[in-house]
């Protein structure tokens, strides 16, 4: 029932968008991003829109914490209700057919690949209550290869190099690869491991533009935030 209200409300959301007024800015922005001081490179609106603070809410109550990307992308109603969507329909069909410890595997792989603080803070949150080993957490961070990593079992390194391939420019798929998804892989888990790993890198690189910090879900220091960070990394 959970589940059916959540759909009906964005749904009522998406139908009615277009009677929601974006803010509009007028005048650039104005002044100098100061990565010391600024939590992102602009503020959210001071109001947000009424049909979006139900979904804010959501979102907020599922992270625990106030979500600033959502706040952010308020300045266009539009591209906050259809990122929305995107998170909550990719995420809800992915866990119809993949196992929760392979979307959790694939989602903190690409955010460290990216990389995004924010997005490795956000999606390595509670990691060990999916059976992710420190050992795991350094192949994830790009330290050791996958073959040397005996825990992964041969779906999930097939699934992590499809991840990694979709994640770097230019895109190359390799024959051997695409024949080991169509063997391990349905159709339907093969769209939602294509789509759960564009929509990781839709969020990671949004949110490395608007420059938005990481916002402490977790303090563990295994997962070295701070090394991947691309702060204080600004070219002149």
């Amino acid at each position: 029932m959970k589940k059916v209200f959540i759909y009906f409300l964005l749904f009522y959301i998406a139908i009615f968008s277009g009677c929601i007024s974006s803010n509009k800015a007028v005048v650039p922005v104005g002044g100098d991003y100061d990565e010391s001081t600024m939590e992102s490179l602009i503020e959210p609106p001071e109001k947000i829109p009424l049909l979006l603070r139900p979904a804010l809410r959501i979102a907020d109550k599922k992270a625990k914490k106030d979500v600033l990307p959502g706040r952010v992308l308020a300045w266009s109603s539009k591209i906050a209700i259809s990122s929305g969507l995107l998170e909550l329909y990719v995420e809800e069909d992915a866990a119809d057919c993949l196992d929760s410890r392979l979307i959790k595997l694939l989602r903190i792989r690409i955010s460290y690949m990216i990389p995004s603080p924010f997005a490795v803070d956000i999606n390595s949150q509670n990691y060990e209550n999916f059976n992710i080993s420190e050992e795991e957490i350094k192949f994830l961070q790009g330290l050791v290869e996958i073959e040397n990593i005996k825990s992964f079992s041969k779906k999930e390194k097939t699934a992590l190099k499809y991840a990694e391939a979709l994640s770097e420019t230019p895109i190359v798929l390799k024959q051997t690869l695409l024949n080991d998804l169509r063997n391990q892989f349905s159709e339907k888990e093969i769209v939602a491991l294509a789509s759960l790993s564009a929509k990781v890198n839709y969020w990671a690189r949004l949110i490395e533009a608007l420059r938005i910090k990481h916002a402490g879900y977790t303090d563990d220091p295994i997962l070295r935030l701070e090394e991947y960070s691309s702060f204080s990394k600004i070219s002149e």
